[in-house]
C-alpha cells in the first residue's frame, strides 16, 4: 500500500483520507477511533469505506490497489447482488462488519444493542482477518451501553476495528474519548463543493453556487438542496419564520412554531425536524452577523439579502449575540430530551 491512493468517496478532509492511508499502508491499525464533526460531511461513508478496505481479502496481497471491489467481501460494500443470497447491502449483513444506530424511535442506542454488538465482533472472522463495528449516532449511546462499550476498549482484541460516528464529541464519556484516536471532520471550501455539484451531480453553474453556499461547506447537505425539491421547500419556509419573528408579537410567533412542526409534536421524529430548524436558524444569524461586519458576499441566504439590510436595525449584535447563545441552549435542551416545541418556543420568547 505505501504510495497508492484510496478513491475515497469522500469530498475533501484530506487529512482524514492521508492519515488513514498511513495506517494502512503501515498495516498500524488502532483498536478504536471516533470520526467526529458536523453533520453531512462523510463520516460514516468514511468509515464504511476505511470497513471495506480492512475486510478486502486482498488487503494483504503487495502491489494490489485496495479495496479491490472483485472479492467476496468487497462486493457486500459494492452495492452489487450477491449470487448467493441476492441482496443488495451497505455493510450491514457483512459476516465481519457491524453496524448500529439509534433507532428512529429510541431516545438512545441501548445496552442489549450494544452487547450484541460486542457479542458479534467477538466471533472468529468470516472470509478474512479483521472484524470491524461501526457506531453511528455515537452520542446517543445510553449510561449502561457506554460502560459495556467501555469494557471492550479496555480489553481491545487484535485485528478488531471499533469506529464510533458523530456529531457531539462532548457528548460521549472522556472515558471513550480518552481510549480511542479522534479524526475531525472539517467544513469543506465552498469552492470544492461548487465543483463536486457540477463534475459529480451535473448541476448547473447557478445551482452550484447557491447550494455551495447554503449547504455551509457539507457535501452531503448541498447535494440534498440541489436533488430534493421538497427538502428546499422546508429550508425556505424555515428561515421565512425565523425572519418573520422580528415583526410579530409573540402570539404570532406562537403560531408559527405550532404551524412548523405540528400540534402534537414529540418524540425522536420532532426532536430530528427541531434540529434541522435550529440549524437552519443558525444560518439565519451567520448571515445577520456578517452583513453587520460588512462581509456581504459571504451570507448563506444570497437571496436574503434584501430582508437583512431592512432587519439591521432591529438585529442588532447585541442581539445576534443573544440569539445565537440562545440556539446553541435550545440544541443542548434537545440531546436532553426536553419538548421539541418548548425548545422553539424559548428562541421565540428570545427574540
Amino acid at each position: 500500500m505505501e504510495g497508492k491512493k484510496l478513491k475515497w468517496p469522500l469530498v475533501g478532509n484530506e487529512h482524514i483520507t492521508e492519515y488513514l492511508e498511513q495506517c494502512i499502508a503501515h498495516n498500524n491499525i488502532g483498536g478504536s477511533y471516533i470520526f467526529y464533526g458536523p453533520p453531512d460531511l462523510g463520516k460514516s461513508t468514511a468509515a464504511v469505506y476505511f470497513a471495506q478496505t480492512l475486510l478486502c481479502q486482498n488487503y494483504d496481497k503487495e502491489g494490489t490497489e485496495l479495496p479491490c471491489r472483485t472479492c467476496p467481501s468487497c462486493r457486500y460494500f459494492s452495492g452489487k447482488k450477491n449470487a448467493e443470497e441476492n441482496a443488495v447491502s451497505t455493510g450491514e449483513t457483512h459476516g465481519d462488519c457491524h453496524i448500529i444506530r439509534k433507532e428512529d424511535d429510541k431516545k438512545n442506542i441501548s445496552v442489549e444493542l450494544v452487547r450484541e454488538f460486542i457479542r458479534i465482533l467477538g466471533l472468529s472472522s468470516f472470509l478474512g482477518e479483521h472484524k470491524v463495528g461501526i457506531i453511528r449516532d455515537a452520542e446517543c449511546l445510553s449510561l449502561e451501553a457506554s460502560n459495556a462499550l467501555l469494557k471492550t476498549l479496555e480489553e481491545p482484541k487484535r485485528k478488531v476495528v471499533i469506529i464510533l460516528v458523530t456529531s457531539y464529541l462532548d457528548a460521549l464519556p472522556q472515558t471513550i474519548v480518552s481510549r480511542s484516536q479522534i479524526l475531525r471532520f472539517h467544513p469543506v471550501k465552498t469552492d470544492i463543493i461548487y465543483d463536486y455539484l457540477i463534475s459529480a451531480h451535473k448541476a448547473s453553474r447557478g445551482e452550484a453556487k447557491k447550494f455551495s453556499r447554503l449547504s455551509l461547506g457539507r457535501p452531503a447537505l448541498a447535494v440534498k438542496f440541489l436533488e430534493d425539491e421538497e427538502w428546499r421547500e422546508r429550508y425556505r419556509k424555515r428561515v421565512e419564520v425565523f425572519l418573520k419573528f422580528f415583526r410579530q408579537d409573540i402570539n404570532e410567533r406562537f403560531a408559527a412554531v405550532e404551524d412548523l412542526i405540528g400540534k402534537k409534536a414529540a418524540g425522536m421524529e420532532a426532536a430530528g425536524t427541531v434540529a434541522s430548524i435550529l440549524s437552519a436558524w443558525q444560518g439565519v444569524i451567520r448571515d445577520f452577523m456578517l452583513i453587520q461586519l460588512g462581509f456581504n458576499n459571504l451570507t448563506r441566504n444570497e437571496d436574503r439579502s434584501g430582508e437583512y439590510i431592512a432587519l439591521r436595525s432591529i438585529v442588532t449584535r447585541d442581539k445576534i449575540i443573544n440569539l445565537n447563545r440562545v440556539i446553541g441552549r435550545g440544541e443542548e435542551y434537545l440531546r436532553a430530551n426536553v419538548n421539541p416545541k418548548l425548545v422553539l418556543e424559548d428562541i421565540a420568547v428570545s427574540i
